[in-house]
């Protein structure tokens, strides 16, 4: 309840009514797993998860739960991809 809470604090749009706000509950719950993990958890290990996947490894099968996060928290979809375009940016440095 705690995380549907915060979730709505953050996407309070003014522009947004009540039926559309309905709407993005409805999905977010429809997706919602018994085992999941929060933005904090991801952060954690999100350095480790990218460098999987620069090394081109299989994150989705190592690291399922992250790339479950990713896929429905645009927030942490941006940081990954952020430390994504820094970790080839240096490779290129480096090359």
């Amino acid at each position: 309840m705690k995380k549907i809470f915060g979730w709505l604090r953050k996407r309070k749009n003014p522009r947004m009514d009540s039926s559309d706000m309905m709407k993005n509950l409805i999905i977010k719950l429809a997706v919602t797993e018994e085992q999941e993990l929060s933005c904090d958890d991801v952060h954690e290990i999100l350095d480790q998860f990218t460098e999987l996947k620069m090394r081109g490894e299989d994150v989705v099968y190592l690291m399922p739960l992250v790339q479950k996060h990713l896929d429905l928290c645009p927030d942490c979809r941006e940081e990954h991809e952020a430390l994504l375009r820094a970790l080839e940016f240096e490779k290129h440095m480096d090359e």
